[in-house]
């Protein structure tokens, strides 16, 4: 297994096509350019060199000169899952938390009498989306619930009120389906994920990710809460933009409120170069640089296919065009333990076609994508604002950048 550390070097030192590199960034220029999107930082590295590290566009709407710079912090939506999933897998390391014991033993809140299949539903489901958990299904009950306007109890030490208000409305939310018949990608799990790391460690969220993840890998512009001082660096869209519309607790991806609640499933913000150290780390086995944040059992787990092949795998979701209730379906891949694990004949369309079959990634509302491919010895990282839906889908080219980037592997 590799154990590299991230460092500049020539595309020849990774066994990469120079012009194909050069390629790249005229693709990514070009997007920005053409008006597929106004910002892009994107970052490949090969057997530990970086090959390409380049950012184009604007830093926030309304600049009228290109303004981004390779420190851009984009807020990484969904691609928090990982991270999110690493936090809980430290706990598993550590003997705290039990990958098959029942999610309702560590937040007792959403253990509700009555509620069919609850009691099967387990951390690990929670990981992979076999929880049962349909997103639609869980807003629709937490809205009706708000609307009651319940006297709801105080937060806990260490939790965001707005965590303490999503669990707590949450709970009789119905199970759709029974645990482990179906993969029904669930962020509404990984708000709970997030805050059963919380309890278990005894400190807020944020702190725990902080102090076992972002800092021993030297993540120092990555935060579940944004520090006011490095909001200068942030990226902001354009109202409209997909990703910035509110629904009930999701107040849109520039919200303050998205940079001061350390949302399990959503609520990362980090820079293209602090994600390729993450994805590297993974890569490594769960060291990176002499630091071992995973254990390689740990490591192993996140990055393989936890879904059996024979489940239905969907995501539910309201279409922004018609405002019905649509399934999204996943085919030919899998999901590990907060990432998506490559499978023969998928037809994800964010996804390129040239990685190996032991490739694994996420992508993020908005715009964000990050994969490594263990076969290849290879990690990518491409940040971008889509700036409009194409059939309920938010246009980012992550697929043709990804498979660019394999076409320039050349041994």
């Amino acid at each position: 297994m590799p154990n590299h550390v991230l460092r500049e070097g020539t595309p020849e030192d990774a066994g990469m096509d120079p012009a194909r590199i050069e390629h790249l960034r005229g693709l990514l220029a070009g997007w920005v350019a053409h008006g597929d999107t106004p910002s892009v930082a994107a970052l490949v590295a090969r057997r530990g060199v970086v090959v390409l590290h380049e950012a184009f566009g604007v830093l926030r709407h309304g600049d009228t000169a290109p303004t981004l710079q390779r420190d851009a912090i984009f807020p990484m939506a969904s691609c928090s899952k990982p991270v999110t999933a690493a936090a809980v897998m430290c706990l598993v390391d550590d003997g705290l938390v039990g990958l098959n014991r029942p999610f309702i033993d560590y937040v007792p809140e959403l253990d509700v009498p009555g509620v069919p299949g609850l009691d099967q539903v387990r951390v690990a489901d929670l990981l992979c989306h076999t929880s049962g958990f349909d997103d639609v299904d869980v807003r629709g009950f937490i809205d009706a619930n708000a609307a009651k306007s319940p006297e709801l109890p105080p937060a806990a030490p260490g939790e965001h009120p707005m965590v303490n208000r999503l669990i707590r409305l949450a709970a009789g939310a119905p199970v759709a389906r029974v645990p482990g018949t179906a993969m029904l990608y669930s962020s509404f799990g990984y708000q709970v994920l997030g805050d059963i790391v919380r309890r278990v460690s005894r400190q807020p969220f944020w702190q725990f990710v902080r102090s076992r993840i972002f800092e021993p890998l030297g993540m120092h512009d990555s935060n579940l809460v944004l520090p006011p001082a490095l909001r200068g660096r942030r990226v902001y869209r354009a109202p409209g933009m997909p990703g910035t519309e509110a629904r009930g607790w999701w107040q849109g991806i520039d919200s303050p409120l998205l940079d001061e609640t350390d949302w399990g499933g959503s609520g990362v913000t980090s820079t293209a170069g602090n994600l390729a150290v993450f994805l590297q780390m993974l890569l490594n086995g769960g060291s990176y640089g002499g630091r071992r944040i995973l254990s390689p059992a740990s490591a192993a787990v996140m990055t393989r296919n936890q879904i059996d092949t024979s489940l239905p795998c969907l995501m539910p979701l309201i279409s922004a065009t018609t405002g019905k209730r649509i399934y999204r379906v996943f085919s030919g891949g899998g999901y590990g333990y907060g990432l998506f694990i490559f499978g023969p004949g998928d037809r994800t369309v964010i996804n390129g076609s040239f990685a190996s079959l032991s490739a694994f990634g996420h992508a993020g509302n908005g715009g964000t994508y990050i994969w490594a491919d263990p076969e290849h010895e290879l990690v990518g990282v491409y940040l971008s604002v889509s700036p409009r839906l194409v059939r309920d889908f938010a246009l980012s080219n992550s697929d043709l950048f990804q498979n660019a980037v394999h076409a320039a592997i050349v041994d």
